[in-house]
């Protein structure tokens, strides 16, 4: 999504423009799960980058007095996501087999930082994040690529979901790959034009299966045969330690009695 141009130019004075973008910093988390996604932006301002964004909500959409308040903050929240919103309407940001159709915008979620209510003079660094959740209708495991747009040459991390194998990617300049449960995508969005960055993702699902261990019916019947067997020896030797005890009983009190007899 081309969020860079979109945020300066509602919220960033022109003369500030150029200095605030080189001093702007977006980074990108993508995770993917079977039927959704979440993409997470953090967006962070330091020095006069920091300044010109206060002073442009305090002027653009506040009472301009050098002081942004809590209403001001709201406002701005407000608008960032009518502005995602409208930019996702205009053009997805995500494709699957290279169509947008069947993907929904679930919800917007903004987070602007508490600490841009002040003095618009200050230059302290602001972090602001955001979140976009889709969802589609169809497993994401009948499809063979995913597309994203995004800021050129912003950091960009894409963790796919379990059983998704990768096949090839392009549009992310210094790739780093790691494979654990998930596969984990790593690097820069490539500039295309402008500030128009694109990544495509093809994969395939891993048909691999992990064999589950089983008993055979011929060992579970030997297993329970060596369970039972000691149980029926011990039985046994009760019984028989059980025989021997009344036999010895019966014939003491029979040698008793023929004592008493005589």
């Amino acid at each position: 999504m081309k969020i860079l141009r979109i945020f300066l130019s509602i919220f960033l004075i022109f003369t500030l423009t150029d200095l605030a973008a080189s001093q702007t910093q977006w980074t990108n988390n993508i995770i993917i799960n079977e039927y959704n996604i979440t993409w997470s932006y953090t967006e962070s301002f330091s020095g006069f980058a920091s300044t010109g964004y206060r002073i442009s909500i305090d002027s653009g959409l506040g009472n301009n007095d050098s002081f942004v308040n809590a209403w001001e903050l709201l406002k701005a929240d407000k608008e960032i996501r009518m502005q995602f919103r409208s930019s996702i309407d205009r053009e997805f940001d995500v494709r699957i087999n290279n169509e947008s159709t069947g993907i929904q915008v679930v919800d917007i979620e903004s987070t602007l930082s508490p600490g841009i209510i002040g003095n618009i003079h200050s230059a302290d660094e602001v972090v602001n994040r955001y979140n976009i959740s889709y969802r589609w209708k169809d497993s994401i495991f009948n499809a063979s690529s995913i597309w994203f747009l995004g800021q050129s040459n912003s950091p960009v991390t894409i963790i796919l979901p379990p059983g998704m194998d990768v096949v090839n990617t392009s549009g992310i300049n210094n790739l780093t790959k790691k494979i654990n449960t998930r596969t984990e995508l790593a690097g820069f969005f490539s500039p295309v034009s402008g500030d128009r960055g694109e990544i495509t993702i093809n994969f395939i699902k891993n048909t691999t299966t992990l064999a589950k261990p089983t008993l055979n019916a011929t060992n579970v019947t030997n297993a329970t045969g060596n369970v039972t067997q000691p149980v029926k020896k011990v039985a046994s030797t009760i019984r028989n330690a059980g025989i021997l005890a009344a036999g010895f009983v019966i014939i003491l009190l029979i040698y008793v009695f023929k004592v008493r007899k005589k």
